[in-house]
C-alpha cells in the first residue's frame, strides 16, 4: 500500500477526459503513484485555478484552466503534451523514452491538437443530448457533492460546454469525418505488419493515438480506461454507432489492444471506485 507521503503527484481531471487518460497512461506505465481529483466539466473551472493561479495558456482547443493539471516535485504544469514530455523525463531512462523517436512528439501534437478535438465534439455532443448519459457518467466518475451540483446546474453547464467547444450536428458530422479519415491513415500504416505506429518500438504516438482517437471506441475499465466512458449497450445515438463501426476496423482493434496489454499499473486506487 503506497503512503500519502510517497505520492509525489496529484492530478486535476475531468476523469473521462481523453487527454487526462494520456498522462494517467504515461504515469501507470511505471507505476508512478499519484493523487487524482476528478471532476466533471465547468467544475474545473471552480477547481484549476486553485492551482494554477496566473499561470497556463490558451491555446485554439482550451483554457489556461483546461485539465489535465499536474502538482508535482517541480511545481504546477499544464496540457497534456507539455506534461508527458516532463514525465518522460523525469521517470523514464534513454532505452524507454516514450519520446525516443523524434516523431513521437510531432504525432503526439498532432493527435492531441486535431484529432482530440473532433473526438471531444462528437462524444459531448452525444451525452450532452442524452441527459441520462451524462447523468450516469457523473454517478461513475465524480464523488456525491459533484453529483448533486452538476444535476442541478445541468441546463446551464451544458450550454456552457456546447458553447465553448461549438457543438452542434453540423460540427459533429465534420468531425466525424475527419475521425474516420485518422483511422484510416492508421490502418494503412497497420498493413505492414508493424506493432506500433513508429515501427518496433512503444512510442507517445501510441499512446496518443490511443487516447485522442481510440477513445472513441468506448473502451471499458475492464478493458484498461482509466474512468468510465458511455456504455457501448446503452441508448442508441451517433457516438455508439461510430464506436461499434471503429471497434471492428484495424486501427480500433490495434487501439484496444493498447489499453489491454501496455496500459501499465495504477500505483494508488482511484477514488470513487471504477467498478
Amino acid at each position: 500500500m503506497t503512503n500519502q507521503s510517497d505520492i509525489p503527484y496529484t492530478l486535476v481531471s475531468i476523469r473521462f477526459s481523453h487527454y487526462v487518460e494520456k498522462i494517467r497512461w504515461v504515469l501507470d506505465l511505471n507505476s508512478t503513484p499519484f493523487r487524482e481529483i476528478p471532476l466533471m466539466p465547468v467544475a474545473h473551472f471552480v477547481v484549476s485555478p486553485i492551482y494554477v493561479g496566473l499561470s497556463g495558456k490558451t491555446d485554439g482547443h482550451s483554457t489556461r484552466f483546461s485539465t489535465p493539471i499536474i502538482k508535482g516535485p517541480d511545481g504546477v504544469m499544464s496540457k497534456s503534451t507539455s506534461i508527458a514530455q516532463y514525465l518522460d523525463n523525469k521517470h523514464f531512462d534513454k532505452a524507454s523514452s516514450l519520446f525516443k523517436d523524434p516523431k513521437a512528439a510531432e504525432l503526439d501534437m498532432y493527435y492531441t491538437n486535431y484529432l482530440g478535438p473532433h473526438t471531444r465534439r462528437l462524444f459531448y455532443y452525444n451525452v450532452l443530448n442524452q441527459p441520462s448519459e451524462i447523468r450516469f457518467l457523473c454517478e461513475k466518475n465524480v464523488g456525491m457533492s459533484q453529483r448533486l451540483l452538476f444535476n442541478g446546474f445541468f441546463s446551464v453547464m451544458r450550454k456552457q460546454i456546447i458553447g465553448s467547444l461549438r457543438v452542434s450536428e453540423k460540427n459533429t458530422k465534420k468531425s466525424i469525418d475527419y475521425i474516420y479519415q485518422e483511422f484510416d491513415k492508421v490502418n494503412d500504416l497497420l498493413k505492414d505488419g508493424r506493432p506500433f505506429i513508429l515501427g518496433d518500438q512503444f512510442s507517445m504516438a501510441d499512446i496518443s493515438f490511443a487516447c485522442m482517437g481510440g477513445a472513441i471506441t468506448l473502451p471499458t475499465p475492464e478493458e484498461g480506461y482509466g474512468a468510465v466512458l458511455p456504455r457501448l449497450n446503452g441508448p442508441n445515438n451517433t457516438l455508439r454507432e461510430v464506436s461499434r463501426d471503429l471497434r471492428d476496423s484495424p486501427a480500433g482493434k490495434w487501439a484496444l489492444s493498447l489499453f489491454a496489454n501496455h496500459r501499465g499499473k495504477r500505483a494508488v486506487h482511484a477514488k470513487p471506485n471504477l467498478s
